[in-house]
């Protein structure tokens, strides 16, 4: 008995650690964070048709080109802090006078067919939307006199024909084609549907399959950044509601881009995250400086109807809340470059009506009059493109409460940029733009952008303050330059007041639970909201 307890107990030390050695490992299993690993698929939602899946002609095609980022990429990416990072560029060098920028493209860079990419698809892209009979003015135009080299096949140079600091957010909007497969073709070949069928990029995903109501892509493996997920769908719906509907049915995993009351809608759904983020866009209501237009000469009209206007209510009423109000022509959202001290006149009908008075325009039978003329003038505006021509009416409805008479002028948007605002034949508009990351809107409100063609619509006429400030600002790399610059263009832009700026609409996307790894910037563009997609994951394991 004794000998048989003694054995027992000499069996039970190995037994003992053993198990010891069983329950940390097991425990370590357990509390061990999940990991992401290959595998699964995500499928989105989008509402309307697609467009192009040629990059370049997004501007000139109807539809959603969002796409575009999950297939192709640029040399760079500019984030909100002003902080570049590289996408098919590893590395770059500008010149002391900041008119030379040089690329070095990354080793692993190679397109979904394998090829390796080279300095030559990078000049053989910007030649292409600098080529006349390109149909994107606004690319064309933002590439004009800048002369591409290929140093070797891995360098590219540029050249600017001036000091431009925001030229690597101009790069960012350049996604890189392949010319190994497009070179020799006509603008009018690259623009038809036979490139767009197969498209070769360099992004994240490669396209399987074009059937019409959804596209079918699979991860590139020649991707240098490759991601989690096998495969991603992208299907299309006739309506956001419809859209709506397959995300609560579970059978699509994401939906961008809602409306104010289909983002209220899903925060209340359980199985979704809803993530938001500021844009670069604003809605400004523009005014017409040229001479014929008697009482936009004058600063006090300008500012009245500034003040009569109460943008709260606006992003109430009309936006359901998913905007920030506006003070200038650079977004919030900029944070490095904004200046919160610029702000423009705050809602005060009282102020604005006082104004009108000591400025001789008198309230007759309620409309504001000052000798024969009465303060009355056409607002036109998009109606094409919700929610405009609702903003356009509640902006109508604040000034006829201070004697002020504007006539809502729907027109399509095409109509809008060729027959109003490029012949600047317009009394007020209200438009939307894009900033995009960078501050310079050199090209928007400089004194010499002010001709037929120029982009400065408003006819902003020569101001040497403002000038000068627009021209600092584009003219140093230091971003703390850039800043104090951009600073004084704000306090010297809201002195003139020649806009009224109103809102920046915010971005909202919904995304299945089961999917993570999903972030978005402070603020993006649409199709920055796939800037991370290779972070996306439903597959884990320890």
């Amino acid at each position: 008995m004794i000998r048989r307890g003694l054995l027992a107990a000499g069996a039970g030390v190995p037994l003992l650690v053993l198990v010891t050695v069983l329950v940390l490992v097991f425990r370590n299993v357990v509390l061990a964070p999940e990991m992401p690993r290959a595998g699964g698929t995500f499928a989105e939602g989008v509402v309307g048709q697609l467009g192009s899946l040629n990059p370049l002609y997004g501007e000139a095609t109807a539809g959603s080109n969002d796409l575009d980022a999950l297939l192709f990429e640029p040399l760079v990416r500019v984030l909100p802090t002003g902080r570049v990072q590289g996408r098919l560029a590893a590395r770059w060098d500008v010149s002391p006078d900041g008119r030379t920028y040089s690329f070095t493209l990354r080793p692993n860079a190679r397109w979904s067919d394998g090829t390796s990419v080279s300095a030559d698809d990078v000049v053989f892209t910007v030649r292409t939307v600098q080529d006349p009979q390109f149909p994107g003015a606004l690319l064309n135009q933002s590439w004009k006199d800048i002369i591409a080299t290929a140093v070797d096949s891995s360098h590219v140079r540029f050249a600017l024909p001036g000091h431009n600091a925001g030229f690597l957010a101009n790069l960012e909007l350049l996604d890189i084609v392949p010319s190994h497969l497009l070179a020799g073709k006509s603008i009018a070949e690259l623009a038809s549907a036979s490139p767009n069928l197969n498209p070769v990029g360099t992004g994240p995903f490669r396209m399987v399959a074009n059937l019409g109501d959804r596209i079918q892509l699979e991860r590139n493996p020649f991707a240098w950044r490759r991601p989690w997920l096998d495969t991603m769908t992208i299907r299309t719906f006739p309506s956001q509601a419809a859209a709506l509907d397959a995300l609560g049915r579970g059978q699509i995993d994401g939906l961008a881009n809602l409306t104010p009351s289909a983002a209220a809608q899903e925060r209340g759904n359980r199985d979704v995250n809803v993530l938001t983020a500021a844009t670069y866009q604003y809605a400004e209501l523009l005014f017409n400086l040229k001479t014929e237009e008697p009482f936009f000469q004058d600063t006090t009209v300008r500012q009245a109807i500034a003040k009569a206007i109460d943008r709260t209510a606006i992003i109430r009423d009309v936006l359901g809340g998913q905007a920030v109000p506006d003070d200038g022509p650079i977004p919030r959202s900029i944070t490095w470059a904004y200046d919160s001290a610029a702000e423009q006149p705050a809602h005060d009908p009282a102020g604005a009506a006082k104004l009108l008075d000591d400025a001789g325009w008198v309230l007759v039978n309620g409309i504001r009059t000052k000798g024969s003329t009465s303060l009355s003038f056409g607002l036109t505006v998009s109606s094409d493109v919700p929610p405009y021509e609702r903003v356009a009416e509640k902006v109508a409805e604040q000034l006829a409460e201070i004697g002020i008479v504007a006539e809502v002028r729907p027109v399509t948007t095409a109509s809008l940029i060729h027959d109003y605002l490029n012949p600047r034949a317009f009394d007020m508009t209200l438009t939307a733009f894009d900033n995009g990351p960078d501050p310079d809107v050199y090209t928007f409100w400089h004194s010499s952008q002010a001709h037929p063609g120029g982009f400065n619509f408003a006819g902003m006429k020569k101001n040497v303050f403002i000038d000068g400030d627009l021209e600092d600002g584009r003219n140093t790399l230091d971003l703390a330059a850039r800043a104090k610059a951009y600073a004084t263009f704000q306090e010297d832009f809201a002195k003139e007041l020649p806009a009224v700026f109103l809102y920046s609409p915010r971005y909202v996307m919904a995304v299945s639970r089961r999917i993570h790894g999903v972030r978005l910037d402070s603020a993006i563009e649409s199709e920055e909201r796939y800037a991370y997609v290779s972070d996306w994951y439903t597959e884990v394991g320890r």
